[in-house]
């Protein structure tokens, strides 16, 4: 599946973005984003077989582990924390792990307010449906779930995935906003790429770990429905792959917007696990050049110093000038991501 990508290449990138991001995570002040880059980290130990990024990660997590998940803080600073927890469980065999990841995920569902049909709300009062939030919590929950035998919490994280599809997929492109209400049924007016690609991952991610617990056929139904959104959703982006870079601009739908890398590094990953599931509804063909081009653009964006550039920063939904004015540079989750999409590039059958 993965002919068309230089391995060599590829992991001599993983290897450079690794060691920055490794020294990185353990000198920068705290950024919402570093729990992605810890995760990261454990996906390219991972793949390149080496301890260092997983040394870097338990040193990153040790506190936390210490004190417990610091459930006070701003919603994005503490959520994305269960997926590198579940990772570091696996690579270690430590409990302690499982059950700071299972106070996450507790608190996401019973702890943070949501909508009256069962979306989490960051930023209550207002029901606003974030995109960027799918990510945030069904993953953690279908992996949770897979580790601790809770075939209930697995179901409640395609329930995830359909409910921000809901929210806030746009039915003539198959691309989702930014941000919706769900009470006033209005959303933001762009279709934002990096929030795309939280979807994509989140939604790969799910339905990959559903087959890997061997409990698909319990929920055949939700399964088919979140790969028939992902399916569209890929055939869609593929479309709108900038040719000459490999890149997506940041507003999807706006080629005179900048191209930005990392929503790109998520549709790599989203696209790279969608082949891997040989998804019905999927344009295999179309979108395995879609990949092979990707995987190759996040690559030009490692610079020599290990950097992964071209990265847009915090983004709140806003009209076409808002996302066009904000700043381009690097950032902890668009590293977290990109070393996702490599690690899971090299680990591919050729």
């Amino acid at each position: 599946m993965a002919s068309g990508i230089d391995k060599n290449t590829v992991r001599a990138c993983l290897e450079r973005l690794a060691s920055h991001s490794a020294g990185e995570l353990l000198s920068k002040q705290p950024h919402w984003g570093d729990a992605i880059m810890c995760d990261g980290l454990l996906y390219a130990a991972r793949a390149l077989k080496t301890d260092a990024p997983l040394k870097s990660a338990i040193e990153w997590f040790a506190p936390k582990l210490a004190s417990g998940p610091d459930l006070e803080r701003w919603f994005w600073m503490w959520s994305a924390e269960a997926l590198p927890a579940l990772g570091l469980n696996l690579a270690t065999g430590r409990r302690e792990y499982l059950d700071y990841a299972r106070a996450v995920v507790e608190a996401v569902e019973n702890k943070t307010p949501h909508t009256s049909d069962g979306v989490p709300i960051p930023h209550p009062p207002e029901p606003l449906v974030w995109i960027d939030v799918v990510y945030f919590v069904a993953p953690a929950m279908a992996l949770l779930g897979r580790l601790t035998r809770d075939d209930a919490m697995a179901g409640r994280a395609l329930d995830q995935v359909l409910l921000h599809a809901k929210h806030l997929l746009d039915p003539v492109t198959d691309l989702f906003w930014h941000v919706a209400n769900a009470e006033k049924q209005t959303h933001s007016p762009c279709l934002w790429a990096r929030g795309n690609s939280w979807f994509s991952i989140a939604a790969s991610q799910v339905l990959g770990e559903i087959k890997a617990a061997g409990i698909a056929s319990q929920f055949a139904g939700r399964m088919e429905d979140v790969a028939i959104e992902l399916a569209r959703q890929m055939n869609a982006i593929s479309a709108l792959q900038d040719q000459a870079s490999g890149l997506w601009h940041t507003v999807l739908e706006q080629p005179i917007s900048y191209l930005e890398s990392s929503a790109s590094a998520g549709f790599a990953l989203g696209l790279g696990r969608a082949l891997q599931l040989d998804l019905d509804r999927l344009n295999g063909f179309r979108a395995r050049r879609t990949y092979e081009r990707a995987i190759s653009a996040i690559c030009s964006k490692i610079d020599s110093s290990g950097r992964f550039t071209g990265v847009s920063q915090q983004t709140p939904p806003g009209d076409f000038a808002h996302y066009q004015s904000i700043e381009v540079g690097t950032a902890p989750f668009g590293s977290g991501v990109c070393m996702m999409a490599l690690a899971e590039a090299l680990e591919q059958p050729q």
